[in-house]
């Protein structure tokens, strides 16, 4: 089934489900479900899997025997009618071999803006993450001419239900306890996102 099959299918009273994603085949476009609707982005670019690898491998470095993995482009189960795939994830590792994983397991969720998501990534999905109880989001907005990176660390207010910022949107280096001690040198994953893709960087529309 291809996704125009599937969006010329009935949703449903509450949309489509998550199972429907299923029948859709791998490769090429992501493909997302939030509260029944199905959401259909581009394949990531150069620009975008270099900052993902880049942090991932950030994360990697500094996790040091904990009971955690991380992950990139993992589809993540929130219910029915919601499955998403950030970027980059960190999850328990009793459920790393799960997919899709379980939103219970995430610990951090990251998502790197492209021009095609960023409503996407700064409400909706910051709205989501918080009502399903994952414990920290990074927002990472890409901008051009010059080419910069601007990281947005939140966590999870418990009283509230909501994400609050721990790191307000920055292009410095910034150092957090989530989910290890971990310095994040947000000039240096800028110059590698320019010198992986300097003609990529042309293409991108401010966020």
């Amino acid at each position: 089934m291809n996704v125009a099959q599937l969006l010329a299918r009935s949703p449903g009273s509450r949309g489509y489900r998550a199972a429907d994603l299923r029948a859709l085949p791998d490769g090429g476009p992501r493909y997302e479900v939030i509260e029944g609707c199905v959401l259909v982005s581009p394949p990531p670019s150069v620009a975008e899997t270099a900052v993902w690898r880049w942090l991932a491998n950030t994360f990697e470095v500094a996790n040091r025997g904990s009971p955690l993995v991380v992950d990139r482009g993992q589809p993540v189960h929130i219910g029915a009618h919601d499955e998403v795939r950030p970027d980059v994830v960190v999850a328990h590792v009793a459920l790393a071999e799960t997919t899709p994983i379980p939103v219970g397991a995430l610990t951090l969720a990251v998502e790197v803006v492209s021009p095609t998501s960023a409503l996407r990534d700064t409400v909706t999905k910051r709205a989501l993450y918080a009502r399903a109880g994952v414990p920290a989001y990074w927002i990472v907005a890409l901008r051009r001419r010059p080419p910069d990176i601007e990281v947005t660390e939140l966590r999870r207010d418990e009283a509230t239900g909501s994400y609050a910022e721990r790191t307000p949107a920055t292009s410095a280096r910034f150092s957090t306890d989530h989910p290890w001690p971990v310095v994040v040198d947000v000039p240096a994953l800028a110059d590698f996102w320019a010198a992986s893709a300097p003609l990529a960087a042309d293409d991108w529309e401010v966020v």
